[in-house]
Protein backbone atom coordinates (compact mmCIF):
# COMPACT_ATOMS: atom_id res chain seq x y z
CA UNK A 1 0.00 0.00 0.00
CA UNK A 2 1.48 3.46 -0.97
CA UNK A 3 2.20 5.66 2.21
CA UNK A 4 -0.20 8.32 1.39
CA UNK A 5 -3.19 6.19 0.97
CA UNK A 6 -5.28 5.18 4.15
CA UNK A 7 -6.78 2.13 5.02
CA UNK A 8 -10.80 2.25 5.15
CA UNK A 9 -10.61 1.77 8.69
CA UNK A 10 -7.94 4.28 9.45
CA UNK A 11 -9.94 6.67 7.49
CA UNK A 12 -12.69 6.22 10.27
CA UNK A 13 -10.58 5.54 13.16
CA UNK A 14 -7.80 7.92 13.39
CA UNK A 15 -8.03 12.09 14.20
CA UNK A 16 -8.91 14.51 11.76
CA UNK A 17 -7.07 17.49 11.56
CA UNK A 18 -8.87 20.84 12.39
CA UNK A 19 -9.85 22.95 10.21
CA UNK A 20 -10.47 25.81 12.74
CA UNK A 21 -6.44 27.15 11.62
CA UNK A 22 -8.00 27.12 7.74
CA UNK A 23 -10.91 28.99 8.90
CA UNK A 24 -9.36 31.73 11.22
CA UNK A 25 -7.20 32.13 8.25
CA UNK A 26 -9.84 33.17 5.49
CA UNK A 27 -11.41 34.80 8.19
CA UNK A 28 -8.82 37.52 9.28
CA UNK A 29 -8.04 37.42 5.38
CA UNK A 30 -11.98 39.15 4.97
CA UNK A 31 -11.20 41.10 7.88
CA UNK A 32 -8.32 42.86 6.22
CA UNK A 33 -9.94 43.34 2.80
CA UNK A 34 -12.94 44.86 4.55
CA UNK A 35 -9.93 46.77 6.94
CA UNK A 36 -8.54 47.99 3.76
CA UNK A 37 -11.02 48.90 1.90
CA UNK A 38 -12.45 51.05 4.24
CA UNK A 39 -9.61 52.68 4.77
CA UNK A 40 -8.73 53.15 1.38
CA UNK A 41 -12.24 54.85 1.13
CA UNK A 42 -11.55 57.64 4.30
CA UNK A 43 -9.84 60.12 2.04
CA UNK A 44 -12.61 60.20 -0.49
CA UNK A 45 -15.30 60.93 2.49
CA UNK A 46 -13.32 63.63 3.46
CA UNK A 47 -14.38 65.08 0.30
CA UNK A 48 -17.75 64.90 0.55
CA UNK A 49 -18.82 68.28 0.04
CA UNK A 50 -21.55 69.82 2.98
CA UNK A 51 -22.82 72.85 2.32
CA UNK A 52 -21.32 75.61 4.94
CA UNK A 53 -22.04 75.94 8.52
CA UNK A 54 -25.63 75.71 9.67
CA UNK A 55 -27.06 79.58 9.30
CA UNK A 56 -30.77 78.36 9.86
CA UNK A 57 -32.97 76.55 12.26
CA UNK A 58 -32.13 72.69 11.84
CA UNK A 59 -35.47 71.15 10.81
CA UNK A 60 -36.87 67.75 9.05
CA UNK A 61 -38.77 67.12 5.99
CA UNK A 62 -39.59 63.78 6.87
CA UNK A 63 -43.52 62.96 5.75
CA UNK A 64 -43.39 66.00 3.62
CA UNK A 65 -43.39 67.12 -0.08
CA UNK A 66 -42.46 70.30 -0.36
CA UNK A 67 -42.35 72.07 -3.95
CA UNK A 68 -40.44 75.20 -5.27
CA UNK A 69 -41.58 78.40 -4.51
CA UNK A 70 -40.04 81.38 -7.34
CA UNK A 71 -39.24 84.21 -6.51
CA UNK A 72 -37.25 87.29 -8.15
CA UNK A 73 -33.32 87.45 -7.60
CA UNK A 74 -32.00 91.16 -7.48
CA UNK A 75 -29.04 91.51 -9.82
CA UNK A 76 -26.05 93.71 -9.72
CA UNK A 77 -22.34 94.86 -9.45
CA UNK A 78 -21.76 91.42 -9.81
CA UNK A 79 -24.10 89.67 -7.62
CA UNK A 80 -26.73 87.92 -7.54
CA UNK A 81 -29.31 88.05 -4.32
CA UNK A 82 -32.25 86.71 -3.07
CA UNK A 83 -33.65 87.51 0.26
CA UNK A 84 -32.29 84.98 2.90
CA UNK A 85 -35.83 85.11 5.15
CA UNK A 86 -37.64 83.71 1.57
CA UNK A 87 -35.44 80.45 1.66
CA UNK A 88 -36.24 80.18 5.02
CA UNK A 89 -39.85 80.20 4.83
CA UNK A 90 -39.86 78.26 1.73
CA UNK A 91 -37.54 75.75 2.53
CA UNK A 92 -36.86 75.57 -1.32
CA UNK A 93 -37.02 78.04 -3.97
CA UNK A 94 -36.48 78.76 -7.38
CA UNK A 95 -35.02 81.94 -9.52
CA UNK A 96 -33.09 82.30 -13.10
CA UNK A 97 -30.09 84.63 -14.05
CA UNK A 98 -28.34 84.63 -17.53
CA UNK A 99 -25.28 83.16 -18.12
CA UNK A 100 -22.22 85.10 -20.72
CA UNK A 101 -24.40 83.39 -23.47
CA UNK A 102 -27.60 84.71 -23.04
CA UNK A 103 -28.74 81.46 -21.14
CA UNK A 104 -31.13 81.44 -18.42
CA UNK A 105 -29.50 79.55 -15.79
CA UNK A 106 -31.95 77.38 -13.22
CA UNK A 107 -30.84 78.29 -9.83
CA UNK A 108 -32.34 77.14 -6.59
CA UNK A 109 -31.84 78.05 -2.85
CA UNK A 110 -32.57 75.46 0.16
CA UNK A 111 -32.11 74.58 3.94
CA UNK A 112 -30.87 71.31 4.76
CA UNK A 113 -32.12 69.22 7.47
CA UNK A 114 -29.25 70.29 9.50
CA UNK A 115 -30.01 74.35 9.27
CA UNK A 116 -27.17 74.24 6.09
CA UNK A 117 -27.59 76.98 2.92
CA UNK A 118 -27.08 75.37 -0.78
CA UNK A 119 -27.39 78.04 -3.67
CA UNK A 120 -26.80 77.01 -6.96
CA UNK A 121 -27.92 75.63 -10.22
CA UNK A 122 -30.95 74.13 -10.64
CA UNK A 123 -30.81 71.60 -13.02
CA UNK A 124 -30.42 67.77 -13.46
CA UNK A 125 -29.07 68.54 -16.74
CA UNK A 126 -28.94 64.94 -18.44
CA UNK A 127 -32.72 64.98 -18.20
CA UNK A 128 -32.90 68.76 -18.70
CA UNK A 129 -35.41 69.16 -15.59
CA UNK A 130 -35.01 72.42 -13.70
CA UNK A 131 -37.03 71.81 -10.44
CA UNK A 132 -36.59 69.91 -7.81
CA UNK A 133 -38.93 68.87 -4.37
CA UNK A 134 -37.49 68.22 -0.99
CA UNK A 135 -39.31 64.83 -0.03
CA UNK A 136 -38.47 63.49 3.58
CA UNK A 137 -34.68 63.86 3.49
CA UNK A 138 -34.35 63.80 -0.45
CA UNK A 139 -33.74 66.35 -3.18
CA UNK A 140 -36.35 64.96 -6.01
CA UNK A 141 -35.98 66.03 -9.91
CA UNK A 142 -39.52 66.47 -10.49
CA UNK A 143 -39.10 65.71 -14.11
CA UNK A 144 -37.32 62.15 -14.17
CA UNK A 145 -37.78 61.20 -9.78
CA UNK A 146 -33.93 61.10 -9.96
CA UNK A 147 -33.22 61.18 -6.20
CA UNK A 148 -30.62 62.89 -3.95
CA UNK A 149 -29.52 63.25 -0.14
CA UNK A 150 -30.62 66.88 1.03
CA UNK A 151 -26.73 67.13 2.43
CA UNK A 152 -24.70 66.62 0.35
CA UNK A 153 -26.37 65.43 -3.26
CA UNK A 154 -24.84 61.77 -2.97
CA UNK A 155 -27.09 59.53 -5.66
CA UNK A 156 -29.64 57.19 -4.55
CA UNK A 157 -32.09 56.41 -6.97
CA UNK A 158 -33.27 57.03 -10.87
CA UNK A 159 -31.41 57.72 -13.70
CA UNK A 160 -27.98 56.41 -13.06
CA UNK A 161 -26.86 59.17 -15.67
CA UNK A 162 -29.05 61.64 -13.82
CA UNK A 163 -27.12 60.39 -11.05
CA UNK A 164 -24.00 61.42 -12.21
CA UNK A 165 -24.65 65.32 -12.71
CA UNK A 166 -25.95 66.77 -9.63
CA UNK A 167 -26.93 70.16 -8.66
CA UNK A 168 -23.63 72.48 -8.66
CA UNK A 169 -22.72 73.89 -5.66
CA UNK A 170 -21.91 77.85 -6.16
CA UNK A 171 -20.76 78.82 -2.59
CA UNK A 172 -23.34 81.57 -1.73
CA UNK A 173 -23.40 83.51 1.45
CA UNK A 174 -25.11 85.74 3.55
CA UNK A 175 -24.87 89.03 3.89
CA UNK A 176 -27.43 91.68 5.47
CA UNK A 177 -30.01 89.07 5.01
CA UNK A 178 -29.30 88.14 1.33
CA UNK A 179 -28.39 85.03 0.05
CA UNK A 180 -25.59 86.07 -2.38
CA UNK A 181 -23.96 84.36 -5.30
CA UNK A 182 -20.87 86.09 -7.05
CA UNK A 183 -22.59 86.62 -10.56
CA UNK A 184 -19.27 84.99 -12.13
CA UNK A 185 -20.28 81.94 -11.25
CA UNK A 186 -23.54 81.65 -13.37
CA UNK A 187 -22.27 84.10 -16.18
CA UNK A 188 -19.84 80.96 -16.25
CA UNK A 189 -22.19 77.86 -15.48
CA UNK A 190 -22.85 75.31 -18.43
CA UNK A 191 -24.76 72.12 -18.96
CA UNK A 192 -22.06 68.93 -18.27
CA UNK A 193 -24.03 66.77 -19.82
CA UNK A 194 -24.51 66.78 -23.72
Amino acid sequence: MPKHTMSKKAQFTQKQKSRIPLFLGVAAAVVGLIVALVMQRQPGQANVEYFGEPVATPRSYIGRFISMTRVEPVIAEGQIKIPFDEVDRNNIVYFEAENDQGTLVPLMAYITPSGRLFAGSSMCEPCRGRTFSLAGETLVCDKCRTTYTIEDHRFISGAQICGSFAPVNMNAVIEEGMVVIDQQRVLNWRIRAL
